[in-house]
């Protein structure tokens, strides 16, 4: 690496949530801080006049401490409460004999789900009081000032203490009181499935409370998530710092096991940084340093593999042929006695907007094996999700107007105008992996540091469990390591964090 010529605290490469939140909050209290886009694709974008989206949108974090932590201190909470859009029911499930609306009060969703479920009424009160028992008891654990995953002896004690204190433990069964093909099961679990960003054949105890119990869910005026994006952005920018979308990286460079900077793609140009943060998979920002890694980091990237990947499809429907009764987020199930995955468990999201056209984003999960089986596995997918659709939204055939996944490589469906745009470059799906060795009351995945030193990496392998939490709490976990390598910049944080507590 030549003479950078440019020198930051900060070197942000990419634009995930976790990356951005970290260079957002280490703006705020000083460090000098740049964010690089490194090819990262927006989240909506626009094809034949139609709004599409890359992946499902609903926030399901908004009213979590990390969320709060994070964007009161950025004062950013008003702005986004603002233009939040707090869905009631929060979600709905369809089976095959039933419909049931999950309220956001939770008295309502007991008399809800018992209306549908009256013949185990005690285990349903009994599992819904349970949630609500450790409901408090979590937020206390993610409220805790401590890096995530948990590091070192003494962080790793107090967060223990803090989870011996859950009125539940991580290897007792939720659902223990219910018989295995009851369809209670299949309720619970179709939109615990999509929580979080690991296996969702692995839901444990804590993954099910954490997702279902709190029964929060909202959707964000406008592009939903490019919105956080921008304004995190907008904030490094006011608080000193600089935004290069366009440039990414072709080099982290280290030098005696430290990161100190990064080389820019299809330029002669070099930045220092003291830091280097980073939401990418942990694989993908080894290859950037070019170092070979440990054997522990080894062993620990060996223990993720994929089982599954996210599919989004983008169907255009006249807004009418909407069923009466149809909430904004629903999940729908074809079978109970099937693998809840495929066509059989359908995520549909009304995306906002009031025109007399309504995009759907359509999502499911695909197995590893039909990813790996290569173009033509995947591109009947498509087909199937459509089916499946059809049995949720009766007329949806005569009425839809455009279907497009970026996932498939298939291009765009105009069935009004018997057209299909010219076939794209399916992009690559974001992986559930399963970690053999989970970490920390198996909600954490891999560690926040790198295998360089200096090297942060607070996406979405951090904590995969929690989803969009889970990269908040890494966030403010590397924003606090960082700053705490700065005694002044530590004294400015407690007094932020001081402002926001109170």
């Amino acid at each position: 690496m030549t003479a950078p010529r440019s020198s930051y605290d900060v070197i942000v490469i990419g634009l995930s949530l976790g990356a951005l939140a970290t260079g957002a909050l280490l703006a705020r209290r000083g460090f000098r801080v740049v964010a690089l886009g490194h090819g990262a694709l927006p989240y909506r974008y626009e094809r034949g006049g139609m709004a599409l989206y890359r992946g499902l949108g609903a926030l399901t974090a908004h009213e979590s401490p990390a969320f709060r932590r994070v964007f009161a201190e950025l004062a950013l909470l008003p702005a986004v409460r603002r233009r939040l859009t707090t869905l009631d029911p929060a979600w709905q499930v369809v089976l095959p004999r039933q419909r049931i609306d999950v309220p956001a009060a939770g008295d309502r969703r007991v008399a809800e789900v018992l209306r549908e479920f009256p013949e185990v009424p005690r285990a349903v009160e009994e599992f819904y009081a349970a949630l609500s028992g450790a409901d408090a008891a979590l937020d206390a654990l993610f409220g805790a000032d401590l890096s995530w995953p948990p590091e070192g002896f003494w962080e790793r004690r107090r967060a223990r203490a803090l989870a011996d204190a859950l009125p539940l433990r991580p290897g007792a069964d939720l659902l223990g009181a219910f018989a295995s093909d009851h369809a209670f099961r299949t309720f619970v679990d179709a939109q615990c499935r999509f929580a979080g960003a690991v296996d969702p054949d692995g839901l444990s105890t804590l993954r099910r409370a954490r997702a279902h119990g709190s029964a929060r869910a909202a959707m964000l005026d406008g592009d939903e998530h490019d919105e956080l994006t921008r304004m995190l952005l907008e904030k490094i920018l006011q608080h000193g710092g600089e935004v290069r979308p366009r440039d990414a990286v072709e080099r982290i460079v280290v030098r005696r096991g430290r990161a100190v900077g990064v080389e820019l793609s299809g330029v002669d140009e070099g930045l220092g940084g003291q830091w280097v943060v980073t939401g990418l998979d942990a694989s993908a920002a080894n290859r950037l340093t070019g170092e070979p890694m440990s054997r522990g980091y080894t062993q620990a990237m060996l223990s993720a593999r994929p089982r599954h990947y996210r599919y989004l499809l983008n169907v255009v429907v006249r807004r009418d042929v909407l069923p009466v009764g149809m909430a904004r987020r629903l999940f729908a199930v074809m079978d109970n006695a099937r693998p809840l995955t495929e066509e059989n468990l359908l995520a549909v999201e009304v995306a906002p907007g009031d025109g007399p056209e309504a995009t759907l984003r359509v999502g499911t999960l695909l197995p590893r094996a039909l990813v790996d089986a290569g173009d033509t596995a995947l591109r009947r997918v498509r087909p199937r999700v459509l089916g499946a659709l059809a049995r949720v939204i009766p007329f949806l055939e005569r009425n839809t107007v455009w279907v497009e996944s970026p996932y498939d490589g298939l291009g765009a469906d105009d069935p009004t105008g018997s057209a299909r745009a010219r076939p794209a470059p399916a992009e690559a799906m974001e992986p559930l992996e399963e970690f053999s060795a989970p970490g920390f009351l198996g909600l954490c995945g891999h560690p926040l540091r790198g295998d360089v030193e200096r090297l942060l990496l607070p996406g979405r392998q951090a904590v995969p469990a929690l989803g969009m939490e889970g990269e908040l709490l890494a966030a403010l976990s590397a924003a606090r390591t960082i700053t705490r390598s700065d005694p002044s910049k530590e004294r400015l944080r407690v007094e932020l964090w001081s402002r926001v507590e109170s």
